[in-house]
């Protein structure tokens, strides 16, 4: 009798287990949307337009955002991106009050060649 007791509670409790188990993954993994925009633009040196910051990326249609962080190579004043990233609600030192000058987390970069 014991042993079918045994045998019944593992039965029992391992579904369970493995139902919470899942619950809690699939919680904890699920992300806030993430709106990963798409621009074409230039890099630009801040101080050849007299802001603080050290490289600005300014698209074809005149925004600016600020990198979080901007891979070495793309570096230079002038040059052409395509980036896909994430603009955040965080704005630099060197916004604008027209809105410009908020973070962009860079998820991909390349030139626009």
């Amino acid at each position: 009798m014991n042993e079918f007791r045994s045998i019944l509670h593992k039965t029992t409790t391992r579904p369970i287990y493995l139902l919470a188990l899942l619950s809690f993954f699939l919680l904890s993994c699920s992300d806030e949307d993430i709106d990963i925009s798409e621009l074409r633009g230039t890099i630009v040196e801040g101080a050849t337009v007299s802001l603080s910051c050290e490289y600005i990326f300014q698209t074809d249609g005149g925004r600016y955002y600020v990198p979080t962080f901007l891979p070495a190579q793309y570096k230079q004043n002038g040059a052409l991106v395509f980036i896909k990233g994430e603009i955040l609600d965080e704005l630099s030192d060197c916004a604008n009050l027209l809105g410009d000058g908020a973070f962009i987390r860079i998820e991909q970069i390349s030139a626009a060649n």
